[in-house]
């Protein structure tokens, strides 16, 4: 066995699911949440790969989130060789790619379109993770039935085996084995509620309608730019009925949009959410009750009636005038009601009944209504029993993502602890519409002009976007004869090579330097270039971030008069390179402010 050489110590219960996995050529392993199946797969992989059992390992991932995701945890884990393979990258560099892993990862969508490239590239082991969509239509199923006679080795890993899934996924992947939330080994590591995110793509039309509403926003400014943003927002996060409805009526967003009616005709589905919320219910086959919450009606009505038959039933408040509000919640509390569609109405007091699943389908940034919702799994995690869950419905790469991040972020600010990992979190920034920002601005710093005519944002929406990055740790600027000059993080090394003269310090110069701190503390250090980076760097060490700098010093004109210069770097520091950085660029204030 190879354990001995991870980075983390495998728990009982992993060493003898490990162990059982490894005496069979199929197994599927069914364990909780949190009880560290990733583990287990690094593990069989290591064992497979080192004993020559097998010569390349697959391993499949529901979302692009978690091919990153579990790559760097067998990269961090085990200092294993893993190489990502996405369906963006062109199908040409695909095939090397296929080729030259021993361990790829990838999601099921693009296992299948590779598929004849996984076959001839000698793959014959696969991990298959959240095994349980490994029937039906799904993409995993098709992959599977595709390869069934490919790999000579399989492990199958879920939370949850739907009883009326387990004959096939026993069939195409191998003998069950369930481990119990309960059992004492395990229960310690189980959280009382668990947080899943879910991914629902877009498809090309879709694509071309966000397209064509961006281009629209970009060319206007003011309140109607405004409008046609949010029309963005409603469009991603609810879906195509919810920007018809409001289509329909005579407003100013109307006649912004008027030619996009059409638009929506040409194969854009009602709600693109849904197929990924079908999914949601099927993975949880047993679930007591389910609340769906969708924050516009048309869309909660449209979901509704596609979902009878979990007897579901809409909820839109007091003032829906369409149905009796006591009778629905009277009816609700029923066993025989299986779903709950609810809008804002089901945060605001009304007596729904608690559910084991919630399902976020439209993400909302407030605190308050974040934890509103999130009261009807909240407030019954203190009785004992299984694990209740929360998914989260979300449309990759657009602002909808940003909504999830940010709501997510504010939920913790506000003390409320959301089970979904900081990977996933990290890895669905990356998928935000920052991500394009930064990946801009990791080829080439420039200033926030240059950005707008790269990435056709406005400047609203820009300045926004760097905020938040900045606060993120993501992003900084320093100053040179094109203003603030931002740069991504990481490409440091960039910004030293291509603006050299604006990090060259002057030894002789003075400068009073404040820094700002936790809380109201602040620190003031004067100055030249050495003693200032000397000081700075200590108080770095002590307090592990720095939330501003703001330097004054003169700057001599011709003619023997000076110039008082302020300079502000509004952007946490947690490192000593990004601080070595900010104080070259105010000790060669020289070069910019003369």
């Amino acid at each position: 066995m190879t354990e001995a050489r991870l980075r983390l110590r495998p728990r009982e219960y992993q060493v003898e699911a490990l162990k059982w996995a490894l005496t069979r050529d199929g197994a599927v392993l069914g364990l909780p949440t949190g009880s560290g199946k990733t583990l287990i797969a690094v593990m069989w992989v290591r064992e497979l790969l080192s004993k020559r059992k097998v010569r390349k390992v697959l391993i499949l991932e529901p979302t692009r989130v978690l091919v990153e995701q579990v790559s760097k945890y067998f990269r961090d884990v085990a200092n294993l060789e893993v190489i990502p393979i996405y369906g963006v990258i062109p199908k040409k560099h695909r095939v090397t790619l296929w080729r030259k892993a021993v361990i790829a990862v990838a999601t099921p969508e693009t296992a299948l379109n590779d598929v004849s490239e996984v076959t001839d590239s000698g793959y014959d082991a696969i991990v298959i993770d959240e095994c349980h969509h490994t029937t039906g239509k799904d993409a995993y199923a098709e992959f599977i039935r595709a390869t069934r006679n490919l790999f000579k080795k399989r492990l199958g890993l879920s939370a949850y085996i739907p009883p009326s899934r387990a004959t096939e996924i026993k069939k195409y992947i191998g003998e069950i084995r369930i481990w119990s939330w309960d059992d004492p080994r395990i229960k310690p590591y189980v959280p009382r509620w668990i947080g899943e995110v879910y991914e629902a793509e877009l498809n090309n039309v879709e694509e071309r309608l966000l397209r064509e509403l961006e281009k629209k926003r970009n060319n206007l400014t003011g309140r109607e730019r405004g409008l046609v943003q949010l029309a963005i927002r409603w469009f991603v996060r609810d879906g195509a009925l919810a920007l018809a409805e409001s289509l329909r009526k005579p407003t100013k967003l109307a006649n912004l949009l008027q030619d996009v009616n059409l638009f929506l005709m040409a194969g854009v589905r009602p709600a693109h959410k849904l197929d990924s919320l079908v999914r949601v219910l099927n993975d949880h086959e047993g679930f007591r009750k389910a609340i769906i919450f969708i924050e516009r009606v048309a869309v909660a009505r449209y979901v509704t009636s596609k979902l009878r038959t979990y007897n579901s039933v809409l909820v839109c408040g007091k003032s829906n005038i369409e149905v009796n509000i006591k009778e629905v919640l009277k009816k609700v509390k029923s066993d025989a009601v299986k779903v709950i569609v609810s809008t804002s109405a089901g945060e605001e007091g009304l007596d729904l009944p608690e559910a084991d699943l919630l399902i976020i389908w439209s993400s909302v940034a407030s605190p308050l209504r974040f934890i509103q919702r999130h009261g009807r799994i909240l407030r019954a995690t203190s009785v004992q029993g299984p694990p209740k869950f929360v998914a989260y419905i979300i449309t990759p790469n657009t602002i909808d993502t940003d909504s999830f991040v940010d709501s997510i972020e504010q939920a913790r600010k506000a003390g409320v602890d959301v089970p979904v990992s900081e990977e996933v979190i990290e890895e669905l920034w990356k998928r935000t519409t920052r991500a394009k920002i930064l990946s801009v601005l990791e080829e080439q710093p420039m200033p926030l002009e240059w950005l707008k005519e790269v990435l056709e944002l406005p400047e609203d929406i820009l300045r926004a976007s760097l905020k938040k990055m900045m606060e993120h740790g993501d992003v900084i600027y320093i100053y040179t004869h094109l203003g603030k000059t931002y740069v991504a993080i990481e490409s440091l090394d960039i910004l030293q090579k291509e603006f050299r003269e604006y990090l060259e310090v002057d030894p002789s110069l003075n400068v009073k330097v404040k820094v700002y701190l936790d809380g109201n503390t602040q620190k003031t250090v004067r100055g030249t270039y050495e003693v200032t980076s000397r000081r700075l760097k200590n108080i770095l060490k002590r307090w592990a971030r720095i939330k501003a700098i703001l330097a004054s010093t003169e700057v001599p004109l011709p003619g023997g008069a000076f110039k008082l210069v302020n300079l502000h770097y509004g952007f946490s520091i947690t490192r000593e390179e990004v601080l070595d950085v900010v104080l070259r660029n105010i000790y060669s204030v020289r070069k910019h402010h003369t």
